[in-house]
């Protein structure tokens, strides 16, 4: 992989300096750790245009990465927390975010509890861009399912479904109705209900998958449990643990967090 981290890294370097995104990557880390002074800030923005030179490789990668080599790459610190739960007959749903390398975490994650997973994701406008982005992700197994159709499929398949992973860190139309305002970084902030309606209502046992790096190229995971196993949690605290404890984890690894998504676009409604 040392041509795509040298060719992906330049073109990071070239996005920084052109500025892309730059005001709007200043503005989260100030809004979201104003603890920080302005050259710590500064660090982290820098950083942040490293981190994307490097995922932009890795996920490039994927077309060539094999099982082993996923495996080698993305180790998970605790498995036991998914695989014990599966083996005892229950749901798992594994919640993640746009931090580290997310991409890999599901082609990981899709080969490690002998289950298929199932996995909910937003539809690409073009799509014949969105059929090739599908195809990747369902390298390993897994099948992938546009999120507005989630319910519906989980429905479907009457319980049949035993291991889910959904992102839960992205933002709402302000069209949609089902979402939830929540503290995350110090900010209200607009979060998908699905998450927490189907761990609730479905009774899925729901874990944070907190990725982190160690070297470029290899990761480590750990399952941390929003409920302990068998206990139902109403759809708003689901939500909320999953952003207390996801903030913590952006926090100590603040880099690899995707600051360029325009996350806080939207002021929370004077009624929500």
């Amino acid at each position: 992989m040392s041509w795509l981290y040298a060719a992906m890294g330049a073109v990071a370097g070239m996005l920084r300096v052109a500025g892309w995104r730059r005001e709007l990557i200043r503005c989260h880390l100030e809004r979201c750790l104003p603890g920080l002074d302005a050259a710590q800030r500064l660090h982290i923005q820098r950083g942040f245009y490293s981190y994307l030179g490097r995922i932009a490789a890795e996920v490039s990668h994927i077309p060539g990465l094999d099982q082993a080599e996923l495996e080698g790459r993305v180790q998970f610190e605790n498995p036991e927390v998914v695989a014990d739960s599966l083996r005892e007959g229950r749901r798992v749903m594994i919640l993640s975010s746009h931090h580290c390398n997310w991409e890999w975490l599901l082609l990981r994650c899709s080969c490690a509890f002998g289950l298929p997973l199932s996995a909910a994701y937003k539809c690409m406008r073009n799509p014949r861009l969105d059929a090739t982005v599908r195809r990747l992700r369902q390298r390993f197994g897994g099948t992938m399912v546009p999120a507005k159709e989630i319910v519906q499929f989980l429905l479907q398949q009457r319980g049949q479904v035993r291991l889910l992973a959904m992102l839960a860190d992205q933002s709402p139309a302000k069209t949609n109705e089902q979402q939830l305002w929540l503290d995350f970084f110090g900010q209200d902030t607009a979060f998908h209900s699905g998450p927490g309606w189907i761990g609730s209502k479905m009774g899925f046992h729901v874990v944070l998958a907190n990725m982190r790096p160690v070297s470029r190229g290899h990761y480590s995971v750990r399952f941390v449990e929003l409920a302990a196993p068998g206990t139902r949690l109403c759809p708003e605290e689901i939500l909320k643990r999953y952003a207390t404890a996801l903030e913590q984890h952006v926090r100590e690894y603040p880099e690899q967090y995707f600051w360029a998504y325009n996350r806080w676009k939207r002021e929370k409604p004077l009624y929500a």
